[in-house]
């Protein structure tokens, strides 16, 4: 079921609650930050592991999936991202969470443990470095313009996916998803975020986070992985060893027994021994 609220600024944002955690015992919240072009149903393979554990809210980034488009004299940078999370954590009544990111919603979630670190109890970051600034995003955009969103991201789709390896048919169902997307809205998001770069803040992260690195990531630069395994003192490294970008999407399992892992090693009376 979709819910919604209003962010500070009027935009309402989409949210989604799955809990299947036994009622009898405290419920820990783990809050899901979705990939650009994307919605929460990104994660519709990944929930079932986690809510048997954990109240899941998952939202949908501002301008995505069910959330409004903003208008277009309303801001749109790194504070208001982070800004809806908290607005979000607030609504919900939850005063502390573990957050997950999947690319570029691991920036705001990154930001989120920078500065509002009360609210955070841990982070788990899928292809997520601190920013994405660069001329890949921009050429995207550019051939999206061009040529449309599907024949634009069709024929970069090796960059997120090893195609051949994976089903066809969630290849197919992600291009769907990406082209529902509005795209003069795309250029002001992903625009933003390929003028980005976050890395001299990351130090001030301080909860326990995992950082998972695509091992044959295309997207990005890849050594900005190793870099904030440097400066994050509390945070785990582990590469997927040929991965392309999108691991959060067709390697669920992993990613969950992952971040379970990572998380009974840090938050062991919160899941089961």
């Amino acid at each position: 079921m979709t819910r919604t609220f209003t962010a500070s600024d009027g935009v309402k944002i989409a949210y989604y609650v799955d809990d299947f955690a036994d009622p009898w015992k405290p419920s820990n919240a783990l809050v899901m930050l979705h990939a650009a072009m994307g919605s929460a149903k990104r994660f519709y393979s990944m929930v079932p592991g986690f809510a048997r554990y954990f109240h899941v809210v998952r939202l949908d980034t501002r301008g995505h999936g069910s959330s409004q488009v903003p208008p277009p004299d309303t801001a749109m940078n790194k504070q208001r991202v982070m800004e809806d999370v908290v607005e979000a954590l607030d609504h919900l009544g939850i005063d502390r969470a573990h957050v997950l990111g999947a690319s570029a919603g691991g920036y705001a979630a990154q930001q989120l443990a920078i500065h509002h670190p009360g609210r955070v109890k841990s982070l788990a970051l899928f292809a997520a470095t601190p920013g994405f600034k660069g001329e890949q995003g921009r050429r995207w955009l550019n051939m999206a313009a061009e040529q449309g969103m599907r024949k634009a991201f069709g024929d970069t789709i090796g960059e997120r996916f090893p195609v051949g390896d994976c089903e066809q048919g969630l290849v197919d169902w992600f291009m769907d998803e990406i082209c529902k997307n509005d795209l003069a809205w795309l250029a002001r998001y992903v625009g933003y975020w390929t003028e980005t770069d976050f890395m001299n803040e990351v130090e001030k992260i301080r909860c326990p986070t995992l950082i998972v690195k695509p091992g044959g990531e295309p997207i990005g630069l890849p050594s900005l992985y190793g870099e904030m395994k440097k400066r994050i003192k509390n945070s785990e490294l582990v590469t997927y060893e040929g991965a392309r970008h999108n691991v959060y999407d067709y390697l669920p399992e992993r990613c969950v027994k992952d971040t379970l892992a990572f998380l009974g090693k840090h938050f062991p009376a919160e899941l089961p021994r």
